[in-house]
């Protein structure tokens, strides 16, 4: 299998399901083939490749067939779409139900990532207690990282009082129905934040852990509280697995992480002054760091093992074309150039901004309230950063 077809794959998975997935070291897309493409796809596909500026010696290669596979890549490639397949059967939404902001430029994909707060291994509805809308740049392959607090409170569609925002996706979900969840939590975020969302993955955040621990872990940079903070959450409070770990070493510095010591450091919420915009803080670093650790050596028989592992904990309604056109843009653009001479491989913006909120009472439970005024002014910021 040519490595760069395997990083493609990788990285279509990790846009599909969020930290989750691998991809092989950059080398250039020189090798790329894609296989099994019909006359007309492959017409598509090379009139992509024009338009996007790929190479010469890449238009080349794509005019390749799947003849270039071994028996066994094959097979595990047949397996792959089988598995994506099914994944994907009722992730659909209603796309004329979601209040698209049809005036934001097209060029940037915004896709809202949903971390549902539950602890069955099966995905199941839950609030959403992370929310984040990644943001694609088609034409530069930027990926930029927007977070929501959970406790802020917005209109929810079919509801009067204003609601945390962490409670749309349970609401929209409460039959079962989680493409229902996911299709009421955009709507939520187009509504409240005048977006253009239509793509949606939801992770079950617990299983998260099975998926970084099938990554081997990660190395975090930490504080000498967080330390403590993630030590007390598995040694003494509410040990979330079996697990006989060691404690953590109570210091500033990097330290590994396996996969629930990750997932802990990403809900941490007790440290003396801070609050829930430090959590979502270590969200995107946690995001960010995963994305890092996933564009480094993968071969494409773990890569399958770790689609098996990923696929049980999410949910999507991006398509395999869309998650193709993505990955390419990625694989060519800045976030790729700035893994490679060590720079941010995210942009970050995080929703309320600095002194842009307040709180307000809503229901009995007091809120993060963001006036109108203060909202123009987000939103400002938001256009500004994202395109």
């Amino acid at each position: 299998m040519k490595n760069t077809l395997k990083r493609l794959l990788a990285l279509c998975l990790c846009l599909a399901l969020p930290l989750s997935c691998a991809l092989a070291q950059e080398e250039g897309l020189e090798d790329f083939v894609p296989a099994e493409l019909t006359d007309e796809e492959l017409a598509q596909w090379q009139a992509w490749a024009e338009e996007s500026g790929a190479d010469s010696d890449a238009e080349s290669a794509i005019a390749q067939n799947a003849a270039d596979l071994t028996s066994e890549e094959e097979a595990i490639m047949n397996e792959m779409a089988s598995l994506m397949e099914d994944a994907t059967m009722d992730a659909e939404v209603d796309l004329n139900n979601l209040e698209v902001n049809e005036d934001l430029p097209d060029n940037v994909v915004n896709i809202l990532l949903l971390g549902v707060d539950n602890r069955s291994v099966e995905l199941e509805t839950g609030r959403s207690d992370a929310i984040i809308i990644c943001s694609i740049n088609r034409d530069n392959g930027s990926i930029k990282l927007t977070s929501i607090a959970r406790d802020t409170a917005v209109v929810v569609p079919g509801y009067k009082s204003r609601k945390r925002i962490n409670t749309a996706f349970k609401f929209g979900s409460k039959d079962g129905d989680l493409a229902k969840g996911a299709e009421l939590a955009m709507k939520t975020v187009n509504r409240n934040f005048q977006m253009n969302i239509e793509r949606y993955v939801v992770v079950n955040i617990h299983g998260l852990a099975d998926i970084i621990e099938a990554l081997g872990g990660v190395e975090m940079e930490l504080t000498r509280a967080e330390a403590k903070a993630i030590n007390y959450e598995l040694h003494v409070k509410e040990p979330m697995d079996k697990v006989k770990r060691d404690r953590l070493e109570e210091k500033d510095g990097v330290q590994h992480l396996d996969g629930m010591e990750a997932v802990t450091y990403g809900r941490i919420r007790n440290i003396k002054g801070q609050n829930d915009f430090n959590r979502n803080g270590r969200q995107r670093i946690l995001l960010e760091t995963l994305l890092k650790k996933v564009m480094v050596d993968m071969d494409l028989s773990k890569f399958l093992t770790l689609i098996e592992t990923a696929l049980p904990y999410g949910m999507t309604n991006l398509t395999a074309e869309e998650l193709l056109s993505l990955g390419m843009a990625v694989l060519s653009g800045d976030a790729m150039q700035n893994l490679q001479s060590g720079g941010d491989v995210v942009g970050q913006f995080s929703i309320p901004m600095e002194k842009q909120y307040g709180y307000r009472e809503f229901d009995g439970a007091s809120l993060i309230y963001i006036s109108d005024k203060r909202m123009a002014t987000t939103l400002s910021a938001l256009y500004d950063f994202l395109y």
